[in-house]
């Protein structure tokens, strides 16, 4: 069951993003040389560049005013265990601490299938439930799932936003490739934040990590999520323990409530991929944003 067929959780929860619909929006999250959240960005520092042509960004909004939507993605297949399942479930709570009140929730879980669990809610006790409810179970279609996940939060509207997948990365039985599903995203504006799930001694940050060079699925799974993430505009994160867990958490509640929202324009042309660079004439800062989209036909 996807989240569309889930019923409503209230009216006029998330303020929108007031656009024409002919605008070209991305969401934007800038971040200093040590990946802290740049919070007061105004319009004329930002530059765009659509396909190499300077653009004038003729809608802005810093985001701090606007509530976000959230969809937690999480993996439920069997390879989780009931260990990770856990160590998921943890790291969503932390996640529900670090956002504000008015934020809105929604859970989704996967394993071979995909499924809505939680509708979008401001209610963290039905969101706890949602999540408690979890058992792993079955195979793992990640690249079906993340597809699905970011098509349901990009028809609920425009505003700040994010998928957060939680999960340990590895793919065993979805249809399409990590390929087909960036290709596909591309036309979509939803940042991917990705939270792979490991033991401390896979994960460089703890100190029971044993040092040891990745090497086949493990890493070429991390390497997908990096992917992932870094052309929708979001980050992944490794963790093994509760700080791992909460710094994570913090990291992208901050981000979420100072993602700028930018639109403008697009020229004519044909209806194909077309690349964008989003930068800053602030020195030391850097933007993170999708890497292009395709305009209507």
């Amino acid at each position: 069951m996807a989240l569309l067929t889930l019923p409503a959780s209230g009216p006029g929860q998330v303020l929108s993003f007031s656009v024409r619909s002919d605008l070209v929006v991305f969401s934007a999250t800038a971040v200093d040389g040590k990946g802290r959240p740049v919070t007061d960005l105004l319009r004329e520092d930002f530059r765009v560049y659509d396909e190499g042509r300077a653009q004038a960004v003729a809608h802005f909004h810093g985001g701090r005013s606007l509530p976000a939507r959230v969809l937690l993605l999480v993996d439920a297949s069997g390879s989780m265990g009931k260990e990770r399942v856990a160590s998921a479930r943890q790291a969503a709570m932390q996640l529900l601490l670090a956002l504000s009140p008015e934020d809105q929730v929604a859970v989704a879980g996967f394993d071979s299938r995909y499924w809505g669990i939680v509708a979008f809610t401001r209610d963290r006790q039905a969101v706890r439930r949602g999540l408690d409810s979890i058992t792993p179970f079955g195979s793992t279609a990640l690249h079906d799932a993340l597809d699905k996940a970011a098509r349901d939060l990009a028809s609920h509207g425009e505003g700040r936003r994010a998928v957060v997948v939680l999960t340990d990365g590895i793919d065993t039985s979805s249809q399409k490739t990590a390929d087909e599903v960036i290709a596909r995203s591309r036309a979509l504006d939803v940042p991917l934040y990705a939270v792979s799930v490991v033991s401390p001694l896979d994960d460089p940050g703890s100190r029971s990590f044993l040092g040891k060079k990745e090497a086949g699925e493990a890493a070429a799974a991390a390497e997908t999520l990096a992917r992932y993430a870094t052309l929708s505009g979001g980050a992944a994160f490794r963790v093994s323990d509760l700080t791992g867990v909460a710094l994570a958490a913090a990291r992208i509640a901050t981000e979420l409530k100072h993602q700028y929202r930018l639109g403008w324009d697009p020229s004519q042309g044909p209806s194909r991929f077309r690349r964008v660079v989003v930068s800053t004439t602030r020195k030391g800062v850097t933007v993170r944003t999708r890497s292009g989209y395709v305009p209507p036909s």
